[in-house]
């Protein structure tokens, strides 16, 4: 006879397979790092800052690891940054950029924390082997660009691509049945169409304008030069060896992977390294697991408890499509799927609004949009927790179509310069399916009853008189989009009919028009929200959400397979997902699955506030 092991048995077979090496260890400095020796209390000390992969965003959702093994995340390295600018006895930073995989506004962001830096008087000296566009414009906001003997420079302008399937639909006999109100949406034209529009391509030409724009100057503000002199070292810089880019001014510095060359010269040789700069890694569940290993499983089976104990700000992360319900955080481990639910987020504040303790929100978007409803009860619900307590939106990556229907919720609008705003516009329709069935031999007989009960169906496009009622009702909505956002955004929008219609918008731009108030991150947005609550610096505490979750529960939501689109979380689809975001990249990766994730919410929905284009920067 055979047995299934117990929970806490089986929780510790899981923790050896899902758990890195090294969760139980502080790990070694980096391989490539200059001998370093922490500081045992304050001297001359210069900061060793690595930057490498990608940069969470939002804290983290498994209890057990630490930041050290699921990687530092945007708040953390802004906070290292700030404390080599603000501690009296730091010389300076020095940022190693090994191969970093950052969006545009995190790289915006990590570039205003090192100009502030330097602009401060400490020495910031960038190193790579090799420089690319993004990582060139972080370094410009040094004092010294230094480039590993031999290494390369390679510069590009921006890069768009916009995907068209209606060839594909054609040779798989779908005809596609979307209609959307707003002439720029734009929003079904990857569906309905083979190319761009006029209206779509005077879209993305204005916003791709907005944010090449933005990166040349960035560029050219920390090199100290004009914008033309930036496009003639773009155009250099792939025909230059190390002496050339040297002589051209693109790089200051050549030296070994010591540094010793460029540290001497700037530092002396007395300073030593910190590469905490003020963060500790320490793993609590290490002591854990020395003193009582059971009872560190138990824990492991039990959502932490996490509580305000004095005056608290919180950020609520808020990531992908938006739907009705519960949020989704990636499940089936391929990192797709991610959701903004409006149950949770009204939950969420909810939990604020009770807890004396929490003084304001910073909501942390980054959202192309979704569900019509859901962004109407997230709006409803943001507007009544400002009536009692300050919540300011943050602006990750974008806040388009449903996303900025619940940003002008907010009491103010923080945006970096290269994140998306706007698509005010509604977008709906379905996917005639007939002639996909009839090629792969599937029969479909259909029965209907009362009024519009086939409006929905999958083998039948929408008949005259059901896209006249479909258009009628997404004109309400529309309606309603724009109401809700003049109500949110009061006077300070200075033209509503300049903005809507589907129009997007990089975040300076936005600026501009009204529709976000400065520019600014998550800091930023803190520091704003502690204003308007009346709460100076250091006498308040910052809280992430959503909380970390116990391994039962990450299991069970990995397990389900809740979060991919479409059917793509089976355990079958494994390697071809795994492959699929190897090949396009991360940030492709995630715009590609958001979109899917949208898209899949016509299977539920009949109107949706959305922009599933994927639109991939390069």
């Amino acid at each position: 006879m055979t047995t299934r092991p117990t929970r806490p048995l089986l929780a510790l077979l899981l923790l050896v397979m899902i758990v890195p090496a090294t969760a139980f260890a502080q790990a070694d400095a980096p391989a490539d790092a200059p001998e370093v020796v922490q500081p045992e209390e304050p001297g001359e000390s210069v900061g060793w800052l690595v930057l490498q992969g990608a940069l969470r965003e939002g804290p983290i959702r498994e209890a057990w690891i630490t930041e050290e093994e699921a990687g530092a995340s945007l708040r953390s390295v802004i906070k290292q940054i700030e404390t080599v600018k603000e501690g009296e006895h730091y010389l300076g930073l020095v940022v190693y950029l090994d191969m970093p995989y950052l969006t545009a506004t995190q790289t915006d962001a990590i570039y205003l924390a090192l100009k502030d830096l330097s602009d401060s008087g400490k020495t910031v000296i960038t190193f790579a082997q090799a420089y690319s566009t993004s990582e060139y414009v972080l370094a410009s906001a040094g004092d010294i660009i230094a480039l590993q003997n031999k290494g390369m420079v390679e510069l590009t302008g921006m890069h768009i691509e916009e995907m068209y399937m209606m060839g594909l639909m054609e040779k798989v006999g779908v005809q596609p049945n979307f209609i959307q109100v707003g002439k720029y949406k734009g929003a079904a034209e990857s569906m309905t169409r083979k190319g761009p529009s006029e209206a779509w391509s005077q879209n993305m030409d204005g916003l791709l304008d907005g944010m090449y724009d933005t990166m040349v100057q960035r560029i050219a503000e920390g090199r100290g030069v004009s914008t033309e002199k930036i496009e003639k070292m773009m155009e250099l810089s792939w025909t230059l060896d190390d002496r050339g880019l040297i002589k051209s001014g693109i790089v200051d510095r050549l030296c070994g992977r010591d540094l010793v060359e460029v540290t001497e010269t700037e530092f002396g040789d007395e300073f030593v390294w910190d590469t905490e700069m003020g963060q500790t890694f320490a793993n609590p569940m290490a002591a854990a697991m020395a003193a009582n290993p059971m009872m560190m499983l138990a824990a492991l089976m039990q959502d932490p408890v996490t509580q305000t104990n004095g005056p608290t700000i919180q950020v609520i992360h808020a990531n992908g499509a938006i739907i009705s319900g519960d949020s989704e955080y990636g499940g089936g481990g391929f990192g797709g799927g991610e959701s903004i639910g409006s149950r949770t987020i009204d939950e969420m504040l909810d939990d604020a609004l009770y807890d004396d303790n929490v003084k304001g929100v910073v909501l942390r978007l980054d959202s192309p949009g979704g569900s019509a409803l859901a962004s109407e009860v997230m709006w409803q619900a943001i507007r009544s927790f400002g009536e009692e307590k300050p919540i300011v939106c943050s602006v990750g990556g974008m806040a388009a179509s449903g996303g900025y229907y619940i940003a002008s919720a907010c009491d103010e609008i923080l945006i970096e310069p290269r994140s998306i705003v706007g698509s005010i516009g509604v977008v709906a329709g379905k996917l005639n399916l007939k002639g996909l069935y009839d090629l792969v031999g599937i029969s479909v007989h259909t029965r209907s009853r009362g009024p519009n009960a086939s409006l929905l169906s999958s083998v039948d496009n929408f008949t005259e008189a059901e896209t006249k009622k479909l258009t009628a009702s997404m004109e309400l909505v529309y309606q309603q989009f724009r109401d809700r956002v003049a109500t949110g955004r009061g006077a300070r929008l200075k033209d509503l009919d300049a903005v809507d219609e589907g129009m997007l918008f990089t975040g300076t731009q936005a600026v501009k028009s009204g529709m976000a108030d400065a520019l600014g991150g998550v800091e930023d947005a803190i520091s704003l929200v502690a204003k308007k609550a009346e709460l100076e610096e250091g006498d308040y505490a910052v809280m992430e959400l959503p909380h970390p979750v116990s391994l039962a529960t990450y299991l069970e939501g990995m397990l389900s397979g809740g979060g991919l689109p479409l059917g793509l979380s089976s355990p079958d689809h494994a390697a071809t997902l795994s492959a699929a975001k190897a090949l396009v990249g991360d940030t492709a990766w995630k715009q590609i699955t958001r979109s899917l994730h949208g898209i899949s919410l016509l299977r539920d929905e009949q109107v949706l506030l959305l922009m599933p284009q994927p639109v991939i920067v390069k």
